[in-house]
């Protein structure tokens, strides 16, 4: 997960431009300060329905074992938190694309369904469509705002040229075929229409000594990053080539600083990283740990929770400088092309 030291800090495409200054000033972030942030936190409700269940945790019954992450009500908390924190790195807006009154919306892995509703709140003449592989919505939802159990993987079938507004955020280790969810994302979106694929980077970096490699922490790392490479999950750097590969124009890749932790100096980074480390610590971690582990390393479920619980114990105290990003890849589906070569709507 980390890169060796003789890349550490380099630079990223699309990356904030300089490195994040650490406070200098104590500011008492000790255990109990951490402990006080988790009783912060709420729970979310979801439907009773047929699920699997492994290792203590819900999984998707829909196409059962296809998506490593559970479903179950710590990861509903986990989603509505780290929509919390893409809000924050993007200074409270819902999208890094800049939107022109869109009138029909596709969430994609909509999860809790928090961003799609937030959207139909925003743009209330809008129809927006949330699709996931389990029905875990809420069942108070804006008016403009529907949810269908729906798997990407498969064909549409949404009318082609439908949407002027495409999303899909944290879908990295559920989509083997990229190029196929971006090609269809074209396919469904009108010409002029935008996309918006926003990822979590599956790297954590460290621009300082603070990371040992001798720590539970570089241990954690270096085994999540050689189990979930051959998975694909960190696909952000990759999804501008996909993207213009399938048709897009005006591909870009805009990357914000996610500190784990509140070691930062700066006000905006410790609150971002204040969130960013309660769900890591109290949901993230073993969410995508338990599953990778024991399905594809040679690990037991209780092997996994002591190194876990290691782990947490080293980041609680605030001294690993650890952060990583939060990727926007957005582009545009080229207009229709008149006889005379203007743009035109189709």
């Amino acid at each position: 997960m980390c890169p060796e030291p003789s890349t550490i800090g380099t630079p990223a495409d699309g990356e904030e431009g300089t490195a994040i200054e650490v406070e200098t000033e104590p500011d008492n972030d000790t255990f109990s300060n951490y402990a006080s942030d988790v009783s912060e936190t709420t729970s979310t409700t979801s439907s009773v329905r047929n699920y699997v269940y492994e290792n203590g945790r819900r999984y998707h019954s829909y196409r059962a074992g296809q998506y490593l992450l559970p479903n179950d009500e710590t990861e509903q908390d986990r989603l509505d938190m780290i929509h919390h924190v893409f809000s924050l790195t993007l200074n409270g807006d819902l999208c890094k694309t800049e939107l022109n009154n869109p009138q029909s919306i596709l969430d994609i892995g909509t999860g809790t369904g928090i961003w799609a509703m937030d959207i139909g709140d925003a743009y209330p003449s809008a129809e927006v469509i949330g699709t996931d592989l389990s029905p875990i919505q809420a069942e108070w939802v804006p008016p403009n705002v529907q949810f269908e159990v729906d798997d990407a993987t498969l064909d549409w079938t949404f009318p082609k040229e439908k949407f002027d507004f495409i999303h899909a955020r944290t879908l990295a280790g559920a989509i083997q075929d990229w190029p196929d969810l971006i090609r269809k994302c074209y396919i469904h979106c009108k010409p002029g229409g935008q996309i918006e694929v926003s990822e979590g980077r599956a790297n954590f970096f460290c621009d300082d000594d603070t990371l040992d490699k001798g720590s539970k922490t570089w241990e954690w790392l270096s085994e999540f990053r050689r189990l979930s490479e051959p998975l694909g999950f960190d696909i952000a750097p990759k999804l501008p080539d996909i993207l213009k590969a399938e048709g897009f124009e005006n591909v870009e890749l805009t990357q914000k600083h996610v500190p784990l932790g509140t070691w930062p100096k700066d006000a905006k980074l410790k609150e971002i990283g204040r969130v960013f480390r309660v769900q890591f610590l109290e949901m993230a971690i073993e969410a995508y740990s338990l599953a990778l582990f024991t399905r594809f390393g040679k690990w037991t479920s209780e092997e996994v929770q002591v190194l876990l619980a290691m782990v947490r114990a080293e980041l609680k105290t605030n001294k690993i400088h650890l952060y990583t990003y939060s990727a926007f890849v957005t582009g545009k589906k080229p207009l229709v092309k008149d006889r005379a070569g203007e743009d035109v709507v189709a």
